[in-house]
């Protein structure tokens, strides 16, 4: 299990999550609770995947997220 994304945004860690499951990848949400109870503090949610085989197109998605082709086509430029 290794940790793609973090967040003290609910929203971002809510659309990774669902980006991934479309995906077929399984993952955890972390710290959930604690940053909703205690806002403010230093708690960001934490989005896991569970199965490590899938990490690296976990990855992928996040990166595609975070910096969009400009024509909304995944990324060529990853190595494979």
């Amino acid at each position: 299990m290794k940790r793609i994304f973090s967040s003290s945004n609910s929203a971002e860690v809510g659309l990774i999550e669902s980006r991934l499951e479309a995906a077929g990848i399984q993952c955890e949400l972390r710290n959930e609770a604690l940053s909703q109870v205690i806002p403010g503090a230093a708690f960001a949610e934490e989005l896991w995947v569970l199965n490590d085989e899938d990490y690296r197109e976990a990855a992928a998605l996040v990166a595609d997220w975070r910096d969009p082709a400009p024509s909304g086509e995944p990324r060529d430029d990853r190595a494979p």
